[in-house]
């Protein structure tokens, strides 16, 4: 008999034990406290203390960075990247409050960014590469999803929000949940749907699997809700690939398709109709505006984003590349005079925030972690063992990165939502898994088996593809 291939093939210097139970707890905790943020409070009022998100992260933030400075931990080039970031944004942005146009709001504006990027670097931290840590996320994003999208429902049902200062104009049929604005909301909903679509393949059974096309059906009308344009676009891309994923994940696990997909097209049709003819979908419906009609609010905002990131470059570029300081982009963009604003003061594109506000030294971290992370997924080949696995890895971790993407550019601003960089952590630890899966430079790929996991099953882990016969069975 031929002895299993250890996981951490690819490396073998950061293969750390699997998350113990606190560990796992807070994985499954942080995506749905981050989704949550200010309002993740007994009442869900932001005035109520404490705030349990903030909570979790003060106490879990130095164990989480005492295991990523672990020797065997920190040689990864995962979790040393990220790191690198972590420390950068540490140094420079207290720094930066130093040629700030108002250190007071610079300095709460790094406290609200500090809470945020936490997120991220717990999560890295606590999954430590590992499957199990892995798996225990996507179940917290599939909670997340769940919270957030109830909130969205009595938003429908009540034509209440949260914050009395959503945008959300006068039409009581938008939604935002937690995230005040629908283009927000809309960013974080397309970040949710790889690991719903990633849960239901992974699924041991065919109620699991009936159950996340539910939450496939549910995430739908709630795209339709937020009536945005960077949801809309987003659903348009990421809905074949989805698909696609699907149809080759079975493949991969000699799993027929056919009739799944038929049985899952037709409850999912069953289950839109119904949303269509409640209550609540009649008046979304009855009220529903499309977001790519042309007419002049819309070409007043495309302009505005347009104009707020030439700012955003200006402010870089005449600041010497090193930034105006933390806070400064809002309280310069309220003194601009050249071009017509809008009255709007947030940048509408994080990337340009940070170039305007933080300049090169902060910049160039987030894109090497972003870069790496997108190499690792597109040219690190696992082993045929491991194919199956490592293919939902990759289409996970790059739907992900392009929705982080997605976010910071569309989303009014983002740098201070847990959630964001929850993202990027999530899409690092699943890289870091992936670059475990992958054998050293210069051996092939072997069709070796990996060692047993109770959160991927033995039939996940075939070599390749087979036929996709209606009926057929695994041999």
């Amino acid at each position: 008999m031929t002895a299993p291939t250890p996981l951490d093939s690819g490396d073998t210097a950061a293969a750390p034990p699997e998350p113990g139970k606190v560990r796992l707890l807070l994985l499954a905790l942080l995506p749905g406290l981050a989704a949550l943020g200010a309002y993740a409070t007994i009442d869900l009022s932001p005035a109520t203390f404490p705030n349990l998100y903030r909570l979790v992260v003060v106490l879990a933030v130095v164990p989480a960075f005492m295991l990523l400075v672990r020797p065997r931990t920190a040689t990864a080039v995962v979790p040393r990247l990220f790191m690198w970031l972590a420390v950068t944004w540490a140094v420079w942005l207290p720094v930066s409050l130093f040629w700030t146009v108002d250190a007071d709001i610079g300095l709460r504006k790094i406290g609200s960014i500090s809470y945020a990027f936490a997120a991220g670097l717990c999560v890295l931290a606590f999954s430590g590469g590992s499957r199990t840590g892995v798996a225990t996320l996507r179940l917290g994003w599939t909670v997340a999803f769940l919270v957030t999208g109830a909130i969205a429902v009595w938003e429908l049902q009540s034509g209440r929000h949260l914050s009395e200062g959503a945008a959300l104009g006068p039409d009581t049929t938008l939604i935002a949940s937690t995230f005040y604005n629908p283009n927000n909301y809309a960013g974080f909903l397309l970040t949710c749907l790889p690991f719903l679509v990633w849960g239901g393949i992974v699924a041991r059974s065919t109620l699991i699997r009936v159950l996340h096309a539910g939450l496939v059906v549910f995430w739908i009308v709630l795209i339709v809700a937020t009536q945005s344009r960077t949801g809309f676009l987003g659903a348009l891309v990421i809905g074949p690939v989805a698909v696609w994923w699907f149809g080759r994940a079975a493949s991969l696990r000699q799993r027929p398709v056919a009739v799944p997909v038929l049985v899952l097209g037709l409850a999912a049709w069953i289950g839109l109709s119904l949303a269509a003819a409640s209550e609540p979908g009649q008046r979304v419906l009855g009220q529903f505006t499309s977001p790519f009609e042309e007419n002049d609010s819309l070409r007043a905002s495309d302009q505005m984003r347009v104009n707020l990131t030439l700012l955003g470059w200006r402010l870089f570029v005449s600041s010497g590349l090193l930034g105006r300081g933390a806070g400064s982009f809002e309280l310069l963009a309220g003194q601009w005079q050249e071009v017509d604003l809008g009255g709007t003061t947030m940048a509408h594109n994080s990337f340009a925030e940070i170039a305007a506000e933080f300049g090169l030294p902060v910049l160039l971290p987030l894109f090497a972690v972003i870069v790496v992370l997108a190499h690792v997924t597109l040219r690190r080949k696992a082993a045929a063992a491991h194919r199956a696995e490592a293919f939902d890895l990759r289409m996970a971790t790059g739907l992900g990165l392009a929705g982080f993407a997605a976010s910071g550019l569309a989303a009014s601003s983002i740098l201070a939502s847990p959630w964001w960089w929850l993202l990027l952590g999530q899409a690092s630890a699943q890289a870091w898994l992936l670059y475990r899966m992958c054998p050293p430079r210069g051996e092939r790929p072997t069709g070796q088996g990996p060692a047993g996991s109770p959160w991927v099953r033995v039939d996940d882990q075939v070599a390749g593809p087979r036929p996709l016969l209606v009926g057929a069975r695994r041999s």
